[in-house]
C-alpha cells in the first residue's frame, strides 16, 4: 500500500498559505513605509512653516529697530541735551560701552536718546529682541572726493589701501589704478594696472566703465580687482562689516595696540595687518562712503564708536571706554577739552576731530532681530539722511 497520497494532497494548500503570508507582510511593510514618509513630510512642512514664521517675525523686529532708530535720531537732532546716555531716571553713566542698564536676569532696558557711536541699543519686542547700531558716515572718507585728490597723487590712494585695507604689491596697484579709471571721466588707462571700457567690455556679462562719481559704495564691487574680501573685509560675515563683533574686538584688544603684536601700542606696525588685527581686516566699505563730507581719515571723537576709537593708533580699550563714558555726560568741545588726560593722547590726537552733531547728517543703521533662543535672526542695513524735521532712507538691504 502506498502512503504518499495524503501528503501529496496537502502540499498545495500549505504552499498557498505561505505565499499569502508573504504578501501580507509585504503589504504591511509598504504601508509602514508610506506612513513613515507621510509623518516625515508633515514634520518637515511644520518645521519649515515655523522657521518661515519666525524668520518673518525676526525681519519685522529688525525693521522695527530701524523705525525706532529713525524716531530717536530725529529726537536727537532736535534735542539740545548733551547727555546721550541719560535714562528716564537721571542716571549719568551707562553700565558699559554698548550696554543698556538692565536687570540681573539680562533683560533689555531702553535708553531715552540714541546717537551715533553710543550703541548697540537693545530692546525687547514680543518674543524677539532687537539690537541696533548707529554709525556716523562722516567718520568715513568720501570716496569721490578722495579719488579726485588722488588723481593728482595716486600714491596717496595706494598708501591708504596698503595701510587700511592691507593690500600690497600688484593687488594694491590693480585696485588703486582701476578705482581711478572707474571714477575719472576719460578713457585713458591709469598707470600699468588700470582698466577702462576695453577690459569691462570683455567680461561676461560685459558692462561699461562708470567714468563718473560713484552713486553708491557698492559700485566698487564692479571695479577690477575689488573682490568681496577686499570690499567687505577679511574674516567677517557680510552683516558684520560695519562694526566688529565682540569676539573680534576682544581678540584685537588682547593683541595690543592698533599696529603692534607686542602690545606697545605705538602704532608702528601695519594698521590692520595680521599682527595688529589678527584674523580680521577692514574692507573698502569700512573706510569709504559716498555720503560722507570729509576727505580725511580723522574720526569725530563725539560720534566715533568703540570699535573706531580702538582702531586709532595708540588708543587702548580702557581709554576708548573712558572717552565714551565722559562724552555721555558732556560732549567734547575741542581737542584739548579733557582729552589730554587719556593714554597716548599725543599719538592719536592727530587722527581725531572734535565736532558737535550737526543739524543734518548721514547715518548707517544696522538693525538685527533675533529670537529668544538665538536660532533665528534677520538683519536690515540702511542709510539715513537725518535733519531736524525729516529723515530720508537712501538704501535698504537685508540679510540672514
Amino acid at each position: 500500500m502506498r502512503v504518499m497520497g495524503p501528503k501529496t494532497a496537502m502540499a498545495g494548500p500549505a504552499g498557498e498559505r505561505g505565499i499569502a503570508l508573504l504578501l501580507v507582510l509585504w503589504v504591511i511593510v509598504f504601508l509602514a513605509f508610506i506612513c513613515a514618509e507621510f509623518s516625515w513630510t508633515m514634520r518637515t512642512e511644520t518645521s519649515t512653516a515655523a522657521n518661515f514664521k519666525e524668520g518673518s517675525q525676526a525681519y519685522y523686529a529688525a525693521e522695527a529697530g530701524v523705525n525706532r532708530a529713525i524716531i530717536e535720531l530725529l529726537r536727537a537732532a532736535a534735542s539740545s541735551r548733551s547727555s546721550v546716555f541719560a535714562d528716564s531716571e537721571g542716571d549719568e553713566e551707562p553700565d558699559g560701552p554698548g550696554e543698556n542698564p538692565g536687570d540681573a536676569d539680562g533683560a533689555y532696558d531702553e535708553l531715552q536718546l540714541w546717537v551715533a557711536g553710543g550703541g548697540p541699543y537693545r530692546f525687547e519686542l514680543g518674543d524677539f529682541f532687537c539690537e541696533v547700531s548707529v554709525i556716523d558716515e562722516n567718520n568715513k572718507v568720501n570716496i569721490n572726493s578722495f579719488l579726485n585728490q588722488a588723481q593728482n597723487d595716486p600714491t596717496r590712494l595706494k598708501s591708504l589701501l596698503e595701510s587700511q585695507i592691507g593690500l600690497e604689491g600688484d593687488d594694491r596697484d590693480i585696485v588703486a589704478d582701476s578705482l581711478l579709471d572707474w571714477w575719472d571721466k576719460d578713457g585713458n588707462v591709469t598707470g600699468t594696472q588700470g582698466a577702462e571700457d576695453d577690459y569691462y567690455g570683455s567680461l561676461d556679462p560685459p558692462y561699461p566703465c562708470r567714468n563718473g562719481d560713484l552713486p553708491v559704495i557698492e559700485d566698487c564691487l564692479l571695479v577690477r580687482g575689488v573682490t568681496e574680501e577686499v570690499f567687505y573685509g577679511q574674516g567677517r560675515r557680510m552683516e558684520e562689516r560695519i562694526v566688529l563683533s565682540p569676539d573680534e574686538l576682544e581678540q584685537f584688544i588682547a593683541g595690543g595696540g592698533r599696529g603692534d603684536a607686542d602690545g606697545s601700542g605705538d602704532g608702528g606696525g601695519d594698521a590692520y595687518g595680521p599682527e595688529g588685527f589678527p584674523g580680521t581686516r577692514l574692507g573698502l566699505v569700512d573706510v569709504f562712503s559716498v555720503t560722507s563730507s570729509t576727505t580725511s581719515l580723522q574720526v569725530n571723537i563725539n560720534s566715533a564708536s568703540l570699535e573706531q576709537l580702538v582702531l586709532l593708533p595708540g588708543m587702548d580699550a580702557k581709554a576708548a571706554r573712558d572717552i565714551i563714558a565722559e562724552r555721555s555726560r558732556r560732549l567734547f568741545e575741542s581737542p584739548t577739552d579733557r582729552l589730554p588726560q587719556y593714554a597716548n593722547y599725543e599719538v592719536w590726537k592727530k587722527m581725531i576731530r572734535v565736532q558737535r552733531p550737526s543739524a543734518q547728517n548721514t547715518y548707517t543703521i544696522v538693525s538685527r532681530g533675533v529670537s529668544r533662543d538665538g536660532r533665528i535672526s534677520r538683519t536690515v542695513r540702511c542709510s539715513l539722511l537725518v535733519s531736524a524735521s525729516k529723515c530720508i532712507i537712501s538704501d535698504w538691504r537685508t540679510g540672514g
